[in-house]
């Protein structure tokens, strides 16, 4: 509901615009503009925790304890154009989910024995801020293409918590791991105005590096379309894809995750 209050009153601010009096699609031409809306990925979740090194039994969240594989998430991308050829882009999205489920045979992780038959529960949230700087290289009023260099902050924490098999009989335990860092990554994008009406746009980040206590890599692209409603707003679909592959080694968390979202955005976009 809050989401939809949300898209109906930027239309609503954008609404005395009605009509398309310019020749170019806004998505390409303007200054400032907001994508908000939902994505509905596919996901999958692999992690690994291991004492003393990464050789950590991989925990499938979906497969072994059921967690939901489709999850709506809210997403929000910012552009901002500042000078002729240079322009700041900025992304969020925030994903979490929990289950619970009764094995049907022991799982043992980290010399911790979750019995057969036993309830376990288990949770998952990621997080990603993301900020890139960049170039434009288009000579085309209808076309917008650049590269640039940014910064991702990455947020993971995951959870399985019930009762254990131990010497003296059972008892409750819960394993939980954690890790945020800052990680670097190039982008490129490209836009191109269809029409007043129609713009096509694509976009992809990556990296692969070995930063402090991470290595791994990152590789996320996007392709859709975007209709302008009125003067200053518009709706779109995009197919989004995030993966994530990374080997985490701090106090918290000796291991390696890899992580899966794959599926389509579809947003309402505001530009001025």
């Amino acid at each position: 509901m809050k989401i939809r209050s949300t898209f109906l009153s930027l239309l609503l601010l954008a609404a005395p615009g009605i009509g398309v009096a310019d020749d170019i699609h806004p998505e390409v031409s303007s200054k400032y503009s907001i994508d908000l809306g939902v994505f509905f990925p596919d996901r999958r979740a692999t992690l690994s925790a291991g004492v003393n090194s990464r050789e950590g039994d991989k925990i499938d969240f979906a497969d072994e304890f059921g967690l939901e594989k489709h999850h709506d998430v809210f997403a929000l991308d910012f552009g901002w154009r500042f000078g002729e050829k240079w322009c700041l882009s900025a992304q969020y999205f925030e994903t979490s989910g929990k289950a619970a489920t009764v094995l049907e045979e022991d799982v043992e992780r980290n010399d911790a024995v979750f019995g057969a038959g036993s309830s376990v529960q288990v949770s998952l949230g990621f997080t990603l801020y993301r900020a890139l700087v960049g170039r434009s290289f288009g000579d085309s009023e209808r076309t917008d293409f650049g590269i640039g260099v940014g910064l991702h902050w990455l947020e993971l924490n995951a959870a399985i918590a019930g009762d254990i098999l131990v010497d003296d009989g059972v008892s409750f335990s819960r394993e939980a791991v954690s890790a945020d860092a800052p990680l670097p990554n190039i982008g490129a994008w490209y836009k191109y105005s269809l029409s007043p009406r129609w713009a096509f746009r694509a976009r992809a980040d990556w990296f692969s590096a070995a930063v402090d206590e991470y290595d791994g890599t990152l590789l996320n692209w996007q392709g859709g379309v975007d209709y302008r409603l009125f003067r200053s707003a518009g709706m779109g679909v995009a197919y989004n894809s995030f993966h994530l592959d990374a080997g985490v080694d701090n106090p918290k968390w000796y291991g390696e995750v890899d992580l899966d979202f794959e599926g389509p955005f579809v947003f309402l976009s505001v530009y001025w």
